[in-house]
């Protein structure tokens, strides 16, 4: 049986182009909801779930990260769900956009000012591809059930490795943005003169970046050899 590992390097060598795809849908997706005018008192029910975020924001640096990192992670779980998946990956970006939206409202900014504050920072850059790998694996999966019906359940038991790697891959992205996310809002919090400082943890975002591209470029020369090794194989298939 294939390795987590080499399963790991199939996913990151192998199926990349769709959870690229998926990442720049999602930044299409937040540009574009949140340049729309809100329906009739939804900038209200936004409006209120962005105040029910100060307890988090008034918590410890800790408690903050448990607190981001397990509402992210119900999220791309719930994105893992076969079909659905890809349904709940469009709304919870929906969401995202329509908030930031509420945000610039309620602090007085600009809705373009909301954005690049988004995307200026590194937690954006973990947090928003992590969901796009989640909603890959929801296609995935979908598709491999239909390959278990049409030819065999080893397709479906094959990807089920597949996906128990995948939530790990997706959690361990999580819990580092969610590191990232509170360094963030601690410098942001803190004295207008050293509130630009956040702009420093792209630092480590570079060594967690310059990891992840060598890990990739490696995947992707071992990957098709992998991938090959671990086809199901033919006393699995259905009659």
């Amino acid at each position: 049986m294939t390795s987590a590992l080499d399963t790991l390097k199939i996913i990151v060598g192998k199926r990349w182009p769709l959870i690229l795809g998926l990442f720049v849908l999602e930044i299409a997706l937040i540009l574009g909801v949140s340049s729309l005018p809100f329906f009739p008192s939804e900038l209200n029910t936004y409006e209120n779930q962005y105040s029910n975020l100060a307890p988090v924001l008034n918590a410890s640096a800790p408690n903050q990260v448990g607190a981001i990192f397990s509402n992210n992670l119900r999220v791309s779980v719930v994105e893992l769900v076969p079909a659905l998946g890809l349904g709940i990956f469009g709304l919870s970006l929906y969401e995202t956009a329509r908030v930031l939206e509420a945000i610039a409202a309620i602090k007085g900014f600009s809705v373009a000012f909301a954005l690049a504050n988004l995307f200026l920072l590194p937690s954006t850059w973990l947090e928003l591809p992590a969901y796009s790998v989640a909603a890959a694996e929801s296609i995935y999966l979908t598709y491999n059930i239909y390959l278990g019906l049409k030819r065999g359940r080893a397709w479906f038991v094959r990807e089920l490795r597949f996906l128990l790697v995948n939530i790990g891959l997706v959690a361990g992205m999580l819990i580092v943005a969610a590191v990232f996310e509170v360094a963030e809002i601690q410098i942001g919090s803190g004295p207008p003169e050293t509130q630009g400082l956040a702009i420093l943890t792209w630092l480590p975002f570079a060594l967690v970046l310059i990891v992840a591209i060598r890990f990739w470029r490696k995947a992707r020369q071992e990957a098709p050899i992998l991938e090959h090794q671990d086809e199901p194989v033919a006393q699995f298939a259905s009659p």
